[in-house]
């Protein structure tokens, strides 16, 4: 078996032993070095700290199917945090799933009408939320809805909140991506445009609708976030632009486009989560973490190809 077969099957799931294979070493490997690895609370935790990345990956690889990037994701979740507790409790919800819209919509039109680069409107979308973020709200506080934190803190049959999130967001997913002719839409645009508007899709309108996808899971993972830790942080979401690139990266989506799955996504989350929660169970300094997801991003972008779509 070739080195590129290890890194991605054929096809266009992206996943290969490497994407695979990581998650099942780290837990491997952190329930032989990390003390309370391996107890039930602990599993609680993970499961509870990787829910927000997950809903923010999942609308990530959206986009990056579609042969884009959003960096602005995180600031949407910080944005969403600032409004949830700034409005009223009625309208937090409402408000906040607006904001996502608009942004989407900005994301989406500046990327396709106006053909601005994905990485500079995204980027400059993000410096804007986040100072606006900033300005709604320019201390943590504030009170999040009851009915908000009632929807992440319920236990049923002995699970927590945090794995229904995951698995009803896990699910929406696959289905739009797998089972829909939208799936089948943004997989042919990400892998070639030009050939996908001559059969007939609407690249412009395929494209602006992953943005606004996208930033409703930011919102999704503001909501969940702000609610789990009961009180607004207007930064909250800055980590999560980087860590959400860098977790479908390793589940191998093509950041190129037209190359991505679900369950790739599910796998660099839980990479990313073990990577946390390890460091966390041992000791080690959070800066370290920063540098190791950047190293984890450089990493799983310089294996991926850059020229064969789909091959």
């Amino acid at each position: 078996m070739s080195i590129r077969q290890m890194i991605r099957f054929p096809g266009r799931s992206g996943l290969g032993l490497v994407a695979l294979g990581i998650p099942v070493v780290m837990f491997v490997f952190l329930g032989f070095t990390a003390p309370n690895f391996a107890t039930v609370q602990n599993y609680a935790n993970v499961n509870a700290q990787i829910a927000a990345l997950l809903l923010v990956a999942l609308g990530q690889m959206i986009v990056a199917v579609s042969g884009g990037i959003d960096l602005s994701v995180g600031s949407v979740l910080s944005l969403t945090s600032a409004i949830i507790v700034s409005v009223d409790p009625a309208l937090a919800v409402p408000a906040a799933l607006m904001a996502g819209l608009c942004v989407g919509l900005v994301n989406g039109i500046g990327v396709t009408v106006f053909a601005v680069h994905p990485l500079i409107m995204t980027l400059a979308s993000m410096t804007f939320l986040q100072g606006l973020a900033l300005l709604i709200l320019p201390v943590p506080g504030g009170d999040v809805p009851d009915y908000l934190e009632a929807l992440v803190r319920f236990t049923f049959l002995g699970l927590p909140a945090a794995f229904y999130w995951c698995v009803l967001a896990v699910v929406a997913t696959w289905v739009l991506t797998s089972r829909t002719r939208f799936g089948l839409r943004i997989f042919a645009v990400g892998a070639n445009d030009l050939n996908a508007a001559r059969n007939g899709v609407n690249v412009t309108m395929q494209r602006i609708t992953c943005y606004v996808l996208c930033s409703f899971g930011g919102v999704l993972a503001g909501l969940f976030l702000s609610a789990r830790v009961a009180s607004a942080e207007p930064t909250m979401g800055v980590q999560y632009g980087l860590e959400s690139v860098t977790a479908i990266a390793l589940g191998g989506v093509l950041l190129a486009g037209g190359i991505g799955s679900v369950p790739g996504v599910i796998a660099g989350t839980v990479a990313l989560g073990l990577m946390t929660n390890g460091m966390n169970l041992i000791g080690v300094s959070p800066f370290i973490r920063a540098a190791a997801t950047g190293l984890l991003l450089l990493s799983a972008v310089s294996l991926q190809p850059r020229k064969t779509i789909g091959a």
